[in-house]
């Protein structure tokens, strides 16, 4: 009951960061017990903001790189930036490998590698696998643009469409998580944030 009331602190205080900004929100769990929150602005802007929500209540690692993919789309890393006087983070270690289907643009994951950091990947000359989106990182929240001045283009469309949308991270104590939401149920909301 303790951790039900801490989770529910601890939730509450993120969801307020956003809200007050906020008109509408849609929110949708994944059977691994993370939380993704879609959220209209007041301004028009949609952003999202994806949450470690279990009961382990681990943290996001800061030193590795969050991968959200909707349905087979080419995968998008939330990029975050160091901010002036912050100490260095850890080397990224982890790396999620895609390859595409040679006559499609449908983007299938294959692997998770465990290995030294590629400076190459790490100063954003992967572009032929990901695509990057800023995002506002916090221990247990990342949020990140889906429709406005600074999101993907394409990532609006992909959720109006999409069937489900996969986080890959991994947490703190170095295990690589996926949590799955499925969009489909939500599509009608989904839509209707923009009309608002």
């Amino acid at each position: 009951m303790k951790l039900l009331k801490t989770f529910s602190l601890v939730l509450a205080i993120s969801v307020a960061n956003v809200s007050a900004q906020t008109m509408e929100s849609i929110v949708l769990s994944s059977e691994t017990g993370d939380t993704l929150m879609i959220h209209r602005l007041n301004d028009g802007e949609l952003w999202g903001s994806f949450m470690i929500t279990d009961q382990l209540a681990d943290n996001f690692a800061d030193y590795e790189m969050i991968v959200l993919q909707v349905d087979q789309h080419q995968p998008i890393k939330m990029d975050h930036h160091k901010l002036c006087g912050s100490p260095a983070r850890a080397e990224q270690k982890v790396d999620y490998t895609f390859q595409t289907e040679a006559t499609t643009e449908e983007w299938l994951f294959s692997q998770v590698v465990s290995t030294q950091p590629d400076i190459l990947k790490l100063t954003g000359w992967d572009k032929k696998e990901y695509q990057h989106t800023k995002s506002d990182r916090r221990p247990t929240v990342v949020d990140f643009p889906i429709h406005g001045p600074i999101a993907l283009p394409t990532l609006w469309s992909q959720f109006q469409r999409g069937e489900s949308v996969v986080f890959r991270y991994t947490t703190d104590a170095d295990e690589v998580r996926q949590a799955q939401f499925d969009l489909q149920p939500e599509r009608e909301a989904i839509s209707r944030l923009l009309d608002l």
